[in-house]
């Protein structure tokens, strides 16, 4: 609908829409991940709010709420006050106002949240290339993403010790997408070694416990009679997660899960989960290698779901990378068959809005196992995004 053609903004800046982003069913911005291109520059990439009116912006009090500064750009019909939409940060946002578009639109004001549903050139691409065909692109996809992964724990392990490679991994994992950089930052502040000082001497469930409270206390999140600190809670994402998801939670779990491999080392440990694990039903061994359950808490300090991430995304592509680094391609073998036949994991956002822009509203039985739900990831990060439909690997016949 909008998709391609020069807009022009209520500030008389060129626009065009890259990608208008995906529906958010939560709280925030109505549209995340969107991308677009101002004055004909470089790209910019964030979330798009939409209201009928501008001054809806001020009224809703999103120009208080540090969860909205990563608008890129403002959708309204009308334009009905002249004044910038503003972020919580202080800086503006461009605004588009859809009256002079009208004639682009279907009927009623409804036809406004349809900004993403245009059908991108694959939408019809299961009819057009069979089943088959579309399970190969998906299978090699996912194994470019892999590689990507493997390539960026083998430029670590160039340069740092295998255990605090993997820590970091381990660490960025458990933020999620909106703390992933603090715990990272977290992993280079206390680095393992000083964990392992800490550790010594402990043992059992007191060692888990030891270095949860020392991770808590480096990442300044230690409640104490005044509360937290906000200049440390101003490094952490806090609002708007699920309780399972605090990163006080995650970090605890990691102090019990570093706890379990620290003392043999962590990749002895983590490794040895590898080697143990058959390719039929070995994923069982690698989650329950990652799941921190019990130890007092009412729920997982880290669950099935975030186990089975962690597995894929951490423990295989550094298993890989290690026996890459280490000449070991027994290791590397087995650890390439282990992710080629893992099973489906839970569907996020961007695997659930993929299938839907490749297979529509019917779904497909292509996307089986874990490695096409990484492929469609790296699709999405590498074509869809920059709205690349031209080399995309799924344009071609």
């Amino acid at each position: 609908m909008l998709k391609g053609r020069e807009l022009v903004t209520t500030g008389g800046q060129r626009l065009r829409i890259i990608h208008p982003g995906w529906a958010n069913g939560g709280g925030g911005p109505d549209f995340h991940h969107a991308v677009i291109a101002l004055n004909g520059k470089g790209l910019l990439k964030g979330d798009v709010e939409i209201h009928v009116n501008s001054s809806q912006w001020r009224n809703h009090g999103h120009h208080r709420d540090s969860g909205y500064n990563g608008v890129i750009l403002h959708v309204v019909m009308w334009h009905d006050k002249d004044v910038p939409t503003m972020l919580q940060n202080g800086d503006s946002v461009p605004v588009l106002s859809l009256e002079s578009y009208l004639e682009l639109f279907s009927q009623s004001m409804g036809r406004l949240y349809d900004l993403g549903e245009w059908e991108e050139p694959c939408h019809d691409l299961q009819a057009r290339l069979g089943v088959a065909a579309v399970g190969e692109l998906l299978d090699g996809a996912g194994d470019e993403r892999f590689g990507l992964k493997v390539a960026h724990f083998r430029r670590g392990l160039a340069v740092k010790g295998g255990d605090q490679v993997l820590y970091e991994g381990l660490m960025r994992a458990l933020g999620y997408s909106r703390n992933k950089e603090s715990f990272q930052e977290l992993a280079y502040r206390l680095p393992l070694t000083a964990l392992q000082e800490i550790a010594s001497g402990e043992s059992g469930h007191r060692r888990g416990l030891v270095l949860g409270k020392a991770l808590l206390s480096g990442a300044g999140l230690v409640p104490c009679s005044k509360g937290i600190d906000p200049r440390c809670e101003a490094e952490w994402h806090l609002s708007g997660l699920r309780p399972c998801n605090r990163p006080q939670l995650r970090i605890a779990g990691a102090g019990y899960l570093l706890a379990r491999y620290i003392e043999k080392g962590l990749v002895p440990g983590v490794l040895k989960l590898v080697r143990c694990a058959d390719l039929r039903r070995g994923y069982k061994i690698l989650e329950h290698g990652m799941m921190v359950t019990g130890n007092g808490a009412k729920s997982a300090l880290i669950g099935w779901g975030r186990a089975r991430e962690i597995a894929l995304n951490v423990v295989l592509p550094f298993s890989f990378a290690w026996g890459e680094m280490e000449s070991q391609p027994v290791l590397r073998e087995h650890t390439l068959e282990l992710y080629r036949n893992y099973p489906k994991l839970e569907e996020n956002q961007v695997t659930r809005q993929m299938q839907r822009q490749l297979f529509g509203e019917e779904g497909t039985t292509v996307v089986n196992s874990a490695r096409r739900q990484q492929g469609l990831i790296h699709l999405y990060h590498h074509y869809c995004l920059i709205g690349d439909c031209l080399n995309c690997p799924l344009g071609s016949e």
